[in-house]
């Protein structure tokens, strides 16, 4: 389709002063069960290279879902100005939601199965790097996103995709991480049924029965799936890729093209760029959005150009760690 146009939380490490503002104080925010207890594993390192810094942070556990959300914007109101969430993007969307309307600098760790925020802003995997990036404390602003009354900084996708998303979340004893998403796929390719929707990318609404509806400010979603790969985060605009729907083998054949962002070659991908989607959906659907689950009919999607500050770390600094 081508359209119109384009457990009780805890603070176990601290060197700050509440309630008063200093340059560069960090608040890690942990999910303790992400990744499979990556992100716990992550604490003692992150708080030795820290106190051998002379850095001002605490370390902060979350206790359960949406505590992140409340964690972050405490720690803003404390006078923390960056908040690292360490954990998967789920965790540095909670983050986000608790930091948006402050002058406070998000920052992420790859402490989940799917980092795709912290790739997209090169933060590096080696932890040891990783502190010395975060320490460098190197911001720009990108886009800044919101449908549903929830803001996000990367992907969001609505239909067959949040659908595998939502089947994988649910729990398919007894795989985990990938072997459950992959599971989840091959079981949607049989039972998912698309959904009738009303498109509207700024130039009218067109009616259309599409796969999925991919809406970016970041290029990939799901841990590495590069759905919008020319996607720009600072540039106030959407990458919006809608892909009709094929049949279950060309599906199976074409889907591992989205790893290398090659899937927006096909024939049946439609990509756009727009500063706002409407979505206009015969029923409620499931949209997966980092790390989340949501459920809507009527989607709107808005844009503030470059609305969120973030660390990002430039690929050509030497932050190597010499082994």
């Amino acid at each position: 389709m081508k359209l119109p146009f384009r457990q009780k939380s805890c603070i176990i490490a601290s060197t700050n002063n509440k309630g008063k503002m200093h340059l560069n104080s960090y608040k890690f925010i942990v999910n303790p069960v992400a990744g499979g207890g990556k992100a716990r594993s992550l604490m003692p390192k992150i708080e030795k290279k820290f106190k051998e810094a002379g850095a001002e942070f605490d370390i902060y556990v979350t206790k359960g879902p949406k505590d992140a959300i409340e964690a972050a914007a405490r720690a803003a109101s404390e006078g923390f100005n960056i908040i690292v969430a360490v954990g998967g993007d789920g965790t540095v969307n909670e983050v986000l939601n608790g930091i948006v309307h402050t002058e406070t600098a998000l920052a992420a760790i790859h402490g989940g199965k799917g980092n795709d925020f912290a790739t997209a802003v090169n933060m590096p995997r080696n932890l040891d790097e990783a502190c010395t990036a975060l320490l460098r404390a190197n911001t720009k602003s990108i886009d800044l996103g919101k449908v549903l009354d929830r803001y996000f900084i990367n992907s969001v996708g609505v239909g067959f995709d949040a659908a595998v998303a939502l089947r994988a979340n649910q729990g398919v004893r007894p795989f985990k991480g990938v072997s459950a998403y992959i599971y989840s796929f091959l079981n949607m390719l049989y039972s998912y049924e698309p959904v009738e929707m009303i498109i509207d990318l700024g130039n009218g609404p067109v009616q259309n029965t599409p796969l999925l509806v991919a809406v970016g400010i970041g290029t990939a979603y799901g841990g590495g799936m590069r759905i919008v790969p020319d996607a720009i985060q600072d540039d106030g605009l959407f990458d919006v890729c809608v892909m009709d729907v094929m049949n279950r083998l060309s599906l199976i054949y074409h889907f591992p093209k989205v790893f290398s962002g090659t899937l927006k070659n096909l024939e049946q991908a439609g990509m756009y760029r727009t500063s706002e989607v409407k979505l206009s959906l015969s029923e409620p659907r499931p949209l997966h959005l980092e790390g989340e689950i949501l459920f809507g009919d009527k989607l709107h999607f808005t844009l503030k150009p470059k609305g969120m500050k973030v660390l990002w770390f430039d690929d050509s600094d030497n932050i190597k760690v010499k082994v």
